[in-house]
């Protein structure tokens, strides 16, 4: 069997516990996608599948951020259309709501996809400036005391000269062809969501290592970084229903495959700060069965 090159996903260079009550949702704006990538419905109901997977997985109870009167809130991210710096002043968002900003661009060489977080500047009473930071989360969202994350949401753009699949159907993964759509729109939300980008993710990234607790015990271990320090290694493997994945959250794909979630993917969500439906198995329990898996997948490759 062929195997293509890889072809890399890389982050955007802009980066800027409470109980769990309701899932959030991620809405998409379309607005800055200027050159129309998302030229077609089926291409958006593809995105709006990779929101749905993290907005069926994470329960965190986002306040509202509300602009007005005294009251300003500007938010400012990577205009998906064009790489620049853009800002809409007097922006809100509504309670357990992410916007996100999507689109298309020409991203040079074998770029995929960037992504990351929206930054924010802000004005008015302590109480509306406190709450557009944590958005209610009861750990601190920024600096090197930062143990959550409360975005307003951010930007995601994908390369508009790369050949795409957007399959109609993410459940099986056995018809994809070129660039798989969905899997890379999930890496992108991740960055967004903090994997590689937040504080608090940073806060625990020693050397080349990432070490959250959370990570920490679903791998057994430590988890090596890229060079980046915002993706994991190459070649990390995890589980996605016992079944063994290379991680989502590394920094390339092979042509003509899917990657989704794992457990290991999961867990740095938990670690950055968010609350999630499901909580990975710690690598104790599963250790001896991927081991096995590992080796029939190096079996089988030979052939």
């Amino acid at each position: 069997m062929k195997f293509e090159p890889t072809k890399t996903l890389l982050i955007g260079l802009f980066v800027l516990a409470s109980q769990p009550v309701s899932a959030i949702n991620i809405q998409f704006d379309y607005s800055f996608d200027s050159n129309g990538f998302f030229d077609t419905q089926a291409k958006k109901d593809v995105l709006s599948t990779a929101g749905s997977f993290f907005s069926n997985l994470i329960v965190d109870d986002l306040t509202a951020i509300t602009s007005g009167g005294a009251n300003h809130f500007n938010a400012v991210f990577s205009n998906p259309g064009n790489g620049s710096l853009q800002t809409v002043n007097d922006f809100s968002v509504a309670a357990g709501t992410l916007i996100v900003y999507a689109g298309g661009r020409a991203l040079g060489g074998n770029t995929l996809g960037v992504g990351g977080p929206g930054g924010f500047s802000v004005s008015g009473a302590g109480s509306f400036v406190d709450n557009a930071v944590s958005r209610g989360e009861g750990g601190d969202t920024q600096g090197s005391s930062a143990t959550d994350f409360a975005p307003w949401g951010g930007s995601i753009s994908f390369n508009t000269a790369s050949s795409w699949y957007f399959d109609p159907d993410v459940s099986t993964a056995g018809d994809v062809v070129d660039n798989d759509f969905y899997s890379v729109a999930l890496h992108e939300i991740g960055h967004l969501l903090g994997f590689g980008t937040s504080d608090s993710w940073n806060n625990l990234v020693f050397g080349s290592n990432f070490t959250g607790a959370a990570a920490n015990s679903v791998f057994g271990g430590d988890v090596s970084l890229n060079g980046d320090l915002s993706h994991r290694a190459t070649g990390t493997m995890s589980l996605v229903d016992g079944t063994s994945q290379e991680a989502a959250m590394d920094a390339s794909i092979l042509t003509g495959t899917r990657k989704v979630f794992t457990d290991l993917d999961v867990a740095a969500l938990l670690d950055i700060g968010w609350e999630v439906t499901t909580v990975p198995v710690p690598a104790a329990v599963w250790l001896f069965g991927s081991g096995l898996i590992g080796l029939i997948a190096v079996a089988r490759k030979r052939t």
